[in-house]
């Protein structure tokens, strides 16, 4: 028996062949070698004029394969493993970036209460008692200012909640009231038997009125920091008008509502941010249409429904001095960001039927019971101011 040497195709190795053998297996690599006829056959074809042809064969490396499979398996599961990490961190910084913006609001959007801070009033006529007073708003000197939706009456409060006087819109009948803000000179602007008038709010002195081209027809109004004035008004249209500090006619913004909701607006309420963004809340659409100052349409938010973030019955709209839009909605505090991202919801422990904001953060609101209360939000959003 005739042992020749060859070279394994896979690895290189010597191996010994048996004369006759046809395949082996590398004890090297592992791999299955098929031996060539004009060597396993040695002398067989010595004597033949023409030889078989040799047809030439691929050995198949399974154990390198097997290497090859396993290396780009681990690559893998590295590299899977690595992006994970990373969106997984990505995510966590994300979080925690949030957190620091929104993780005083988040922290009690779990339902619990506001602390009051004070409280005072109750129904009644009496001074420092109401009749079904329906707006709120706060001076510059922590005055606070509550009119009543059909008396007419507006009285003043110090910020401790003592009285301090008060004075009648108009001498007729009833006199329905259906806005009320205050600019930071002190002028009290209100939209009482649909017309926007303007009054000393110390006084009462009516001091001019604003006109739509149209006529009558006003539903909300609100003070720009810089003393514009935006109203909205509902006869026969959803505008959104906006005066300058003046009184000037600014422009106005026909069916601003309806042109992006589709659907024709009659009771449009009307806030704005410190930077003269103007939020229109249209109670038929059910949602918030946001404008630029010049009155350029910028996003809608907001929708009615039983799911966090959505609306069951608003009443009450403000924005605080960070921008945030907060509305008072059947016993609960929406909170959205500026951009109408929806933050938290809050319970202030009772139902508020208008509130306000001042720059100090407190909250104020008008109850069902007739009274006024103050909520201290400074140490519940220290991480936002």
């Amino acid at each position: 028996m005739k042992i020749r040497d060859f070279a394994c195709p896979s690895c290189g190795a010597s191996l010994k062949i048996e004369e006759g053998k046809k395949t082996l297996t590398c004890p090297y690599c592992e791999s299955t070698v098929i031996v060539p006829d004009s060597i396993s056959g040695g002398d067989r074809y010595a004597s033949k004029e023409t030889p078989p042809t040799v047809v030439p064969t691929i050995t198949v490396d399974t154990s390198a394969a097997r290497r090859t499979c396993s290396t780009a398996a681990v690559s893998m599961a590295v590299f899977l493993l690595g992006l994970g990490a990373a969106i997984f961190f990505w995510i966590i910084r994300s979080n925690e970036v949030k957190q620091a913006i929104d993780g005083s609001l988040s922290a009690l959007a779990g339902g619990s209460s506001l602390p009051v801070a004070m409280e005072f009033g109750g129904e009644g006529m009496r001074a420092g008692f109401f009749q079904d007073a329906q707006h709120i708003c706060v001076d510059q000197e922590g005055r606070i200012f509550v009119g009543e939706y059909e008396s007419g009456k507006v009285q003043i409060f110090s910020s401790d909640g003592s009285y301090q006087g008060q004075w009648d819109i108009a001498k007729s009948d009833a006199v329905y009231l259906y806005g009320m803000d205050i600019s930071r000179d002190g002028k009290l602007y209100l939209v009482y038997d649909s017309e926007l008038y303007v009054h000393d709010a110390s006084t009462g002195v009516l001091l001019g009125q604003l006109q739509h081209p149209d006529g009558w027809g006003f539903d909300d109004v609100a003070v720009c920091d810089d003393g514009s004035v935006v109203a909205a008004w509902y006869c026969n249209s959803d505008d959104i008008l906006r005066f300058h500090p003046d009184g000037s006619l600014d422009f106005v913004l026909r069916e601003a509502v309806s042109t992006q909701g589709g659907e024709w607006e009659m009771d449009p309420s009307v806030i704005v941010d410190g930077g003269g963004n103007i939020f229109v809340y249209g109670s038929f659409n059910g949602s918030f249409f946001k404008f630029s100052p010049n009155g350029r349409f910028l996003d809608r938010f907001g929708s009615s429904g039983d799911r966090p973030g959505q609306f069951t019955s608003p009443v009450g709209f403000c924005t605080d001095p960070m921008g945030r839009v907060w509305v008072s909605d059947f016993g609960d505090l929406l909170v959205f960001g500026n951009d109408g991202t929806y933050l938290a919801t809050l319970d202030p422990g009772r139902t508020l039927y208008d509130i306000c904001i001042s720059d100090d953060y407190q909250l104020y609101g008008i109850t069902y019971e007739e009274t006024v209360v103050q909520y201290d939000l400074r140490e519940t959003l220290e991480d936002l101011q």
